[in-house]
């Protein structure tokens, strides 16, 4: 089984309310495609931003017969600007550009620093919240009237956190404000949420083809169940994403092509972004580089959650009811699990469900094994991996939350300057009651290798998995929440290179089974 996640995130103003139906002229005049490109620059990413957005400019002109490409950007405060590259233009520049939104339909006549960094395409009051679902809303409405075409694509690009309860909190918490889906630093660097990003598409006149996060690590199960009736195709990253690179002249020279096929030309596109992060690597498959891309069906995820839900059914009923040497077996798999960042805990969950199929035949025929493997591959529409990651196997699947007793934890590393060795020394635990707690590692006799100690409650993190994590349309499809309970074994701490164990091969589990 093998899979892959998107990056999103994203900015807009909330002030305009033009919200008329887009247009809806004949056929033959509309464009095949517009890209509705959202994106801000968080309070340090501006020159990574912008210069990806100006690879739109890069495209051969020909291309803007077919496909129109719409942006909307909101710089940094003037405060972040100055400490950025753009300090040296000034302070005046910073003054000017600060907290500033701009909207502009992509002229492939001009040069792209002349649409940037013009204040003709300033939108909107100073410093508008990002942040709010219905200013994602009316810039979809914008683009559609502006520039209507037979198919819409949306890039959300920015800051990516995953999903995680704590960056998940309601709109209106005061605690809103951990990283999660585009951090707006002119407003207390609140994130959208989850549900905010989902109502702001479905809220919109038109319906989209195609979401593109654009950000790290959002290539994860709660992301796709919540989008996956809101466009028919989802792009994400389940690694982390480079700050710098991209080629999105290749998505408008593939969009534009005869009688395109869309799985082909995201497939295209996404071997195309990965190969230029890579240049400058001179033996890229030795290189330590994370970083993938996939495609998927939102058309297959519904089938995908039906077989979900009879796995988490039987694996809670197994850890409940079963025998102790089938709890342990479940135990081992859980202290193994693939871990897909090193501070986050996420899990890449098709090797995780594997690595639990394969120990408990008894519980999950190959039948069964062969049915979950058919459900997660026809989601993938396409999908491309760094040249290290697949040097290593090293390949990833979507991924999901993963801790024990209904708690998670971020870890802190320190890194030897000489060595670059990677030492976990701590980290914070968020528990399902809200209670937030410090903690330190130390080195055990345990397969893992470390325990925790001097477990401090420092206070109340903002939430619950019952206001958010249980809201989600993942967790009602799946019921995930039932095992993140009742599971007691804290999972792996390392991510792949770090891991003192070999990575679990669907192919070997399927052969184990047979036997």
């Amino acid at each position: 089984m093998t899979m892959a996640i998107m990056v999103l995130s994203f900015t807009a103003c909330t002030e305009d309310n033009d919200d008329t139906p887009a247009p809806k002229p004949e056929q033959e005049s509309q464009a095949d495609y517009t890209i509705m490109f959202y994106t801000s620059g968080a309070g340090d990413i501006d020159i990574c931003m912008i210069n990806l957005l100006k690879t739109f400019y890069d495209a051969n002109p020909e291309v803007y017969k077919k496909v129109n490409v719409v942006v909307q950007y909101k710089f940094s405060t003037a405060e972040n600007l100055s400490k950025s590259d753009y300090g040296v233009l000034g302070s005046e520049f910073c003054t000017t550009f600060g907290s500033k939104t701009l909207r502009w339909i992509v002229d492939p006549t001009q040069e792209a620093n002349q649409e940037v960094f013009s204040e003709k395409n300033f939108y909107g009051a100073d410093n508008a919240d990002v942040t709010r679902s219905d200013s994602l809303t009316n810039f979809i409405n914008w683009a559609a009237q502006k520039c209507p075409a037979k198919k819409y694509m949306l890039i959300v690009a920015d800051h990516g956190g995953g999903y995680i309860p704590n960056g998940d909190l309601p709109e209106t918490a005061p605690k809103r404000t951990t990283r999660g889906l585009l951090a707006d630093d002119g407003n207390n660097r609140k994130t959208i949420t989850v549900q905010s990003l989902a109502r702001g598409i479905k809220n919109a006149n038109v319906r989209l083809q195609t979401v593109f996060m654009l950000a790290c690590m959002m290539n994860n199960m709660e992301y796709q169940f919540e989008l996956k009736d809101l466009c028919d195709y989802v792009i994400g990253s389940t690694y982390l994403m480079p700050g710098n690179g991209g080629v999105l002249n290749v998505l408008l020279e593939q969009l534009s092509q005869p009688n395109v096929d869309i799985e082909h030309a995201l497939g295209e596109y996404i071997k195309a972004d990965i190969k230029s992060w890579e240049v400058g690597y001179e033996h890229p498959e030795s290189t330590v580089f994370y970083t993938d891309l996939t495609v998927t069906r939102t058309a297959n995820i519904d089938k995908l959650g039906t077989l979900m839900r009879q796995f988490v059914d039987r694996l809670c009923d197994t850890y409940t009811n079963g025998t102790e040497a089938q709890k342990q077996a479940i135990d081992a798999c859980t202290a193994r699990a693939v871990k897909v960042q090193e501070n986050y805990p996420y899990y890449d969950i098709a090797k995780y469900m594997s690595s639990i199929m394969t120990a408990l035949p008894e519980v999950y025929d190959v039948s069964f094994y062969n049915q979950m493997e058919e459900a997660f591959n026809s989601c993938i529409a396409a999908q491309c991996y760094s040249s290290y990651l697949t040097a290593h196997n090293y390949m990833v699947d979507y991924s999901v939350l993963l801790g024990a007793g209904g708690a998670y934890n971020f870890l802190m590393w320190y890194k030897d300057k000489e060595t670059g060795a990677m030492t976990p020394i701590g980290g914070s635990m968020y528990t399902d009651n809200g209670e937030q707690y410090q903690f330190l590692l130390a080195p055990t006799d345990e397969a893992q290798g470390y325990k925790m100690e001097n477990t401090t409650l420092v206070g109340n993190w903002g939430g619950t998995l019952a206001n958010t994590y249980e809201q989600l349309a993942f967790d009602k499809a799946v019921g995930w929440t039932r095992w993140l309970r009742l599971n007691n074994q804290w999972p792996n701490i390392f991510c792949p290179s770090g891991l003192k164990f070999e990575l679990p091969s669907p192919d070997a589990a399927s052969t184990t089974q047979a036997q």
